[in-house]
């Protein structure tokens, strides 16, 4: 893959960031000066010396706080013409980003997700190898046998759990795996897990698009079923039935 700094649209967008950026550091630092200058003894205006100034090539340039003055306004006009400019380059610097990020990602989401359901294959067959092992010694024991053999344990694997870490990461591999199929797929049947999601109330069965519905769940908003469309009581309802 070809880093950013190589693709010549961020890198034209980077160069003129840094330009004006250089730019607002030299004024910064001549108004530094001027402020500093300011800030000393004021010297008297010579004409003459001016004069004579110009005549070898040099800028006339006035020493007295009139002049210093006049430069500093100068000197803060630009700054206040290259602030808004930087922002605003850092703006197209990130929507440049941005833009190329996106197209690498869309590259490679393809290879991401075979990764991810690499991921759940593993997964599912670390859960089916502690079963076995785990099947092997209640073996021993269902027929009357003690069993010796020291049982594989690490709670962080434990497929038992649901709050384990190897629970909880194939839950999470699975919900991604489904959402870059939904992404993809037609119309599906979501039970909807939160209000506001612009599909429906609460609990709520609804039928919406593939892209829809794997936005809705990679939100953690909703999850597919195949239940039928239809609105689940309420809590206060449910409280309502059974207390009546």
């Amino acid at each position: 893959m070809q880093a950013i700094i190589k693709n010549t649209r961020f890198t034209a967008a980077m160069a003129t960031l840094a330009e004006l950026s250089n730019a607002h550091a030299a004024a910064t630092a001549e108004e530094s000066r001027l402020l500093a200058a300011l800030a000393g003894p004021a010297e008297t205006f010579d004409p003459l010396a001016a004069g004579l100034r110009l005549l070898r090539g040099e800028a006339a340039q006035r020493t007295d706080n009139t002049g210093l003055n006049r430069e500093l306004a100068q000197v803060r006009e630009r700054l206040d013409v290259l602030r808004p400019a930087i922002e605003q380059q850092r703006a197209v610097v990130a929507t440049v980003q941005s833009e190329l990020s996106a197209a690498v990602n869309a590259h490679a989401q393809q290879a991401h997700t075979k990764s991810l359901q690499g991921v759940s294959d593993a997964l599912e067959g670390l859960r089916a190898a502690l079963a076995a092992e785990a099947a092997v010694r209640a073996g021993i024991e269902a027929a009357g046998y003690r069993c010796s053999l020291e049982a594989v344990a690490e709670p962080e694997l434990s497929f038992a759990d649901t709050q384990s870490a190897a629970s909880r990461l194939l839950r999470d591999v699975t919900r991604r795996l489904e959402v870059e199929r939904l992404r993809t797929g037609g119309q599906v049947h979501v039970r909807l897990l939160v209000e506001g999601t612009g599909f429906g109330d609460l609990g709520d069965v609804v039928k919406i698009d593939g892209p829809d519905a794997a936005h809705v769940l990679a939100l953690g908003h909703g999850e597919h079923t195949t239940a039928k469309l239809g609105k689940l009581p309420r809590l206060r309802e449910s409280i309502a039935l059974v207390l009546g």
